[in-house]
């Protein structure tokens, strides 16, 4: 009897150790009010040590609204910064002008300044929510 006693216990604890662990922690992205309905998005989560090189999360979706959603699903909580171009050319990638100043649109978390390069302190935001959502403007 004791050993169906703990039987019982440890389906238990394992089935409660699955459920915690399929907790799904998602980083939704909103853009409204996209004035150039066409082209692509691409949109990478970034941590500081990679910022602007090799993002730990990335998508790209179609433009063809002025309004997109876009999900980052089981990404650990932890400092982040969400940087987004619009790919209006299919090149994919952000066109420049010899200056550094970018022709495609763009946007980025926090409080870019648009006429200097991007700094992560800026850009910076705690994901300590199971869901948290970011508006961007682009």
């Amino acid at each position: 009897m004791t050993n169906l006693v703990r039987l019982a216990l440890m389906v238990v604890m394992m089935s409660y150790q699955n459920f915690v662990a399929q907790e799904k922690t998602t980083l939704i992205v909103e853009f409204e009010s996209i004035k150039n309905t066409s082209g692509s998005l691409y949109i990478g989560v970034f941590e500081k040590e990679n910022f602007l090189k090799t993002p730990v999360m990335g998508k790209s979706i179609a433009v063809n609204g002025s309004t997109h959603t876009v999900e980052f699903e089981n990404l650990d909580f932890g400092v982040y910064a969400i940087s987004v171009f619009q790919d209006l050319n299919a090149n994919n990638t952000m066109d420049m002008e010899s200056n550094g100043m970018p022709l495609e649109p763009w946007a980025m978390s926090g409080n870019p300044n648009p006429y200097a390069a991007p700094y992560w302190e800026d850009l910076k935001f705690n994901f300590d929510e199971n869901k948290k959502t970011a508006k961007l403007k682009i």
